[in-house]
């Protein structure tokens, strides 16, 4: 996938399933992805649903929560769900696990005190 595919994809499961006025998954299936149902052990505020998982951090001293995709290499797909953000970082780190928390630390230190005000 590009990552415009991957931005496509936030989109469509932000906007609940729908994609030019259709509904391409179900409305359901997204609402059971955006669900908390395992809690990650050894974590603050971290779970994991259906195919999402799920954070909150701080932004500007304000709780920012996110959903996201999580793919090898540290290519993530953030969606919030309180504002209309869909954020894609791809990186090609296969096979090591020091990329995930750089894609994290980037997100919640520089681009989304850039975005959110």
């Amino acid at each position: 996938m590009t990552s415009l595919d991957c931005a496509k994809f936030g989109r469509l499961c932000k906007n609940g399933g729908r994609w030019n006025g259709a509904a391409v998954p179900p409305k359901e299936w997204v609402e059971k992805f955006f669900q908390k149902y395992l809690a990650i052990p050894n974590t603050k505020n971290c779970f994991h649903g259906l195919l999402f998982w799920n954070t909150t951090c701080k932004v500007n001293g304000r709780p920012c929560e996110t959903f996201y995709c999580s793919g090898n290499g540290g290519n993530k797909i953030f969606i919030f769900p309180d504002r209309s953000l869909v954020v894609v970082i791809t990186a090609t780190a296969y096979g090591k696990p020091c990329m995930h928390p750089q894609v994290d630390k980037m997100m919640e230190r520089n681009i989304l005190p850039a975005m959110v005000r």
